[in-house]
């Protein structure tokens, strides 16, 4: 048997394929069609199966798959589970008017205890209720469906879900893993379009015949989730940080994490048994980092020289302040210390992070990936300034790796002897001159920070 994960994100969909010992034997990458505003996912879904196929991976194998998708799109389906409709992605908004009608029917802090979001605009919830508001639900419109749920629908012939997509959406109690039936009442939508949500992780179906040979379905989830799996993340004791345009934290709990006072912390159900998971949005760092290189004249290229007149410089003497949108930092100064304050800064909103959280103390690691690890001084810096290890990981394909060791630890139970896929990269980085960090962190740089969240 293999198992292969499938990510079917905003910018592309990755596939991986492992071997029975949890090794890479494959990886396939399809970049997301321009116009998309009609549903691809299930046609990329076959595509990459296809590849594989095509590549001698499946032959004379039974497959096991699990889909990982974009959290929080959704497409509205008709009876016979085809899309109805455009796509609605995470990053459209519901209107204000919505989002105030939802914090006014629920009250903020309470709406977001059962579901683990504040209200906003890109919540399903919102959209759902405008669309139903303004009768704007396409003719045929029976039922709606995340990233995976789609995709098995075509397998299975009916809707089914799990946790992790089901609460994204802004409609489930996440923690009693079922669907919200006062916010369906808000909405004025039966639960009857929802799928059935599956509490954990399991084998959805068994034998399926499909073009690519006998087909196993293992419980889905979304990215983040995958993700989480792919880190190799234990409860209390390990988060992941990726660092794309923006940052966001995510870790494994064994209970929920909640922050009342600036709803930072998302927490929700993982598919894993008695673990709960949380998601902690940072800031547009990588953007805002794209706009102070343009302000100075530099390129993501040019880091590497940059970085090396780092070495003669200190720790900062007072606070590190940025305004992301116009990619700008406070003290100025040249290039090359804008650059490492900025990068300073950034370490020190990771450390903020981890504070809000509580878990600060029981922690051992951070695993982190995204396009800041391919610096030598950012990785460190925040490794120096949290006072924990970091590993850095260069896997193109990680999320559809937590994705197929999902559907692995379905059939075979878990074992995670293969920490990391044999093809990504790994650096370690062990904090540095972290006492000077910690002085300035404490004395300068919370205080800063706790300001800046409220």
């Amino acid at each position: 048997m293999v198992f292969c994960g499938i990510d079917i994100g905003t910018t592309s969909t990755k596939g991986i394929v492992l071997d029975e010992r949890g090794r890479v034997v494959d990886e396939a990458t399809l970049p997301t069609p321009m116009a998309s505003a009609r549903t691809y996912w299930y046609e990329h879904f076959c595509r990459i199966m296809q590849l594989f196929a095509e590549r001698g991976q499946f032959a004379d194998r039974s497959v096991a798959c699990s889909v990982t998708g974009q959290g929080g799109s959704f497409v509205l389906l008709d009876a016979q589970h085809q899309p109805v409709g455009n796509v609605c992605c995470w990053t459209e908004l519901a209107e204000d008017t919505i989002v105030q009608d939802l914090a006014d029917a629920f009250g903020q802090t309470e709406y977001y205890h059962v579901t683990g979001w504040p209200p906003h605009g890109w919540l399903a919830a919102a959209k759902l209720r405008q669309m139903v508001e303004r009768k704007q639900v396409p003719e045929g419109a029976c039922h709606m469906a995340t990233v995976p749920d789609l995709v098995y629908a075509q397998f299975l012939g009916k809707l089914l879900t799990d946790v992790t997509s089901a609460q994204i959406t802004g409609l489930a109690d996440f923690q009693g893993r079922r669907w919200s039936p006062a916010i369906l009442d808000w909405i004025e939508m039966d639960e009857s379009w929802l799928p059935s949500i599956v509490p954990g992780l399991s084998v959805l179906a068994e034998d399926i015949e499909s073009p690519w040979g006998n087909l196993t379905l293992v419980t889905g989830s979304h990215d983040q989730y995958a993700a989480m799996e792919a880190a190799g993340l234990e409860r209390d004791t390990c988060v992941m940080l990726g660092t794309g345009t923006a940052w966001v934290l995510d870790g494994r709990t064994s209970g929920p994490v909640f922050d009342d006072a600036r709803f930072l912390i998302h927490p929700g159900r993982d598919v894993r048994p008695d673990c709960y998971g949380l998601i902690v949005t940072l800031w547009q760092v990588g953007a805002g980092l794209d706009k102070l290189l343009r302000h100075s004249g530099l390129t993501q290229a040019s880091l590497t020289e940059l970085e090396a007149a780092f070495a003669g410089m200190s720790v900062p003497e007072g606070p590190v302040r940025v305004n992301l949108d116009a990619g700008e930092v406070e003290p100025s100064g040249d290039a090359a210390t804008s650059v490492r304050r900025y990068m300073e800064w950034a370490g020190s909103t990771v450390a903020h992070a981890l504070e809000v959280c509580g878990l600060k103390h029981s922690l051992e690691r951070i695993v982190a990936t995204g396009g800041a690890m391919a610096s030598r001084f950012w990785p460190q810096t925040i490794s120096s300034i949290c006072g924990l290890t970091l590993e850095a990981v260069d896997c193109a394909s990680f999320t559809a790796y937590g994705a197929a060791i999902h559907a692995r630890t379905a059939l075979l139970g878990p074992d995670r002897s293969q920490r990391f896929p044999n093809t990504a990269t790994i650096r370690t980085y062990t904090p540095q001159r972290s006492q000077e960090y910690r002085e300035w962190y404490c004395r300068h740089q919370r205080p800063s920070l706790d300001w800046q969240c409220h």
